[in-house]
């Protein structure tokens, strides 16, 4: 519940600052849309390689586990032997590389054992694998970014002799399991982001060595280009320039219109740093000639601990600033609560973190935990953890 204290200033003196509230308003609704060539991201996210392959290693050992048949190796005279692998990942390796601009280079080592049959007889001897191949990161329905491999490069797979068959059973191997590691292994949807939070104008995807960077251009007009792009060394980050979430609060604010008392809130910029906010924010009454007041709020970044955690912005002080002939006073901080203009910030950053609801591929689930919130070179940073869960575990 917003309050007001009663001033004593003649209303017939004051001037009409209403059609000021209606142009602010028109400024704040305006959606870009054009998508300059070059462009530089106003916001983006950061995926650590060494967890994109940890998620590779899951997926693709449970791909090979699930898809285990019978191979036909033929002998003399006629007679057929069969062969049926049980492989796991031992090492999944990624580097960049020039294949593509979103693709990166894998590595992989697998090992375990294999059952063969030839009539009465039978045995089990150890085998091995090493592949390279080429995984390509996609956009698909203009949201959602997903990891795939797309071609196999080198294959070499060691079996020793099955008993005493004459049979080379290597080359059956490496066929299947090139078509296994191409064909079976799903898409890893990676990160969704939510463009009813974060609206994007265009994506651009890039590798390196160390990272996935998904690259945003918002629609906020004006925005300015992130100063550094996120390169976390484990997990994700997500990262949105100040202009961006002055941009996505002032909409929020607009949208919302007028509160209680027919006052309407207006954030009229944003600055992080550390562990803290300091917003511009302005309240209009909109009533008669109307009148304006202007604060410096100060609040604090973090994130909620619990089964789902969340980055908070909590607005903790207001100190006035500027005010229009005949303001009154209304509670900012109550204002700023009423009308949730926060919330807007915290679901564009909390939606962006990738996998941030579980998503399982063939068993195999990802998910994201926010851990810090900082602001740092004119940006808000929300760094998070990326977990694996294995098939039949939480």
């Amino acid at each position: 519940m917003l309050f007001v204290v009663p001033a004593l200033t003649l209303w017939g003196c004051t001037p009409d600052v209403t059609h000021l509230y209606d142009t602010e308003k028109q400024t704040a609704l305006a959606v870009a849309t054009d998508v300059p060539p070059g462009w530089k991201p106003d916001a983006a996210v950061g995926i650590a390689s060494k967890d994109l392959a940890t998620a590779l290693s899951a997926v693709i050992t449970t791909a090979v586990a699930a898809d285990r048949p019978a191979i036909s190796l033929p002998l003399p005279l006629g007679i057929q032997a069969s062969l049926n692998p049980d492989l796991h990942v031992k090492r999944v390796k990624i580097a960049a590389t020039t294949d593509c601009a979103a693709c990166f280079s894998l590595d992989v080592a697998l090992e375990g054992q294999a059952r063969w049959e030839a009539g009465p007889a039978s045995g089990s001897v150890p085998i091995s694998a090493a592949a390279t191949a080429i995984v390509a990161v996609s956009i698909r329905d203009g949201s959602s970014v997903e990891v795939k491999p797309r071609r196999v490069g080198s294959l070499a797979v060691e079996v020793p002799s099955l008993g005493n068959l004459r049979v080379n059973a290597s080359g059956p191997l490496q066929e299947w399991l090139r078509a296994t590691l191409v064909n079976k292994v799903p898409a890893i949807r990676v990160a969704t982001l939510d463009t009813t939070a974060l609206p994007v104008r265009d994506l651009r995807l890039s590798t390196t060595t160390d990272r996935l960077e998904i690259e945003i251009l918002s629609n906020v007009p004006g925005a300015v280009a992130l100063r550094a792009l996120p390169a976390p060394a484990s997990g994700v980050e997500v990262a949105l320039s100040e202009t961006v979430l002055t941009g996505l609060a002032r909409r929020a604010a607009f949208k919302a219109g007028t509160l209680d008392l027919d006052v309407a809130v207006d954030p009229r910029g944003i600055e992080v740093e550390g562990g803290q906010f300091t917003m511009d924010l302005r309240l209009w009454r909109l009533v008669g000639r109307g009148w304006y007041r202007d604060y410096a709020v100060t609040g604090d970044l973090g994130v909620s601990r619990g089964a789902r955690s969340r980055l908070t912005l909590v607005a903790t002080s207001a100190k006035e600033t500027a005010a229009s002939p005949g303001a009154i006073f209304v509670d900012p901080i109550a204002a700023i609560f009423q009308s949730k203009i926060l919330d807007a910030i915290v679901d564009a950053m909390n939606r962006s973190l990738p996998a941030q609801t579980e998503q399982r591929v063939i068993g195999v689930g990802l998910q994201a935990q926010a851990t810090e919130a900082r602001g740092l070179d004119d940006a808000l940073h929300l760094y998070g953890s990326l977990d694996v869960v294995e098939p039949g575990t939480r």
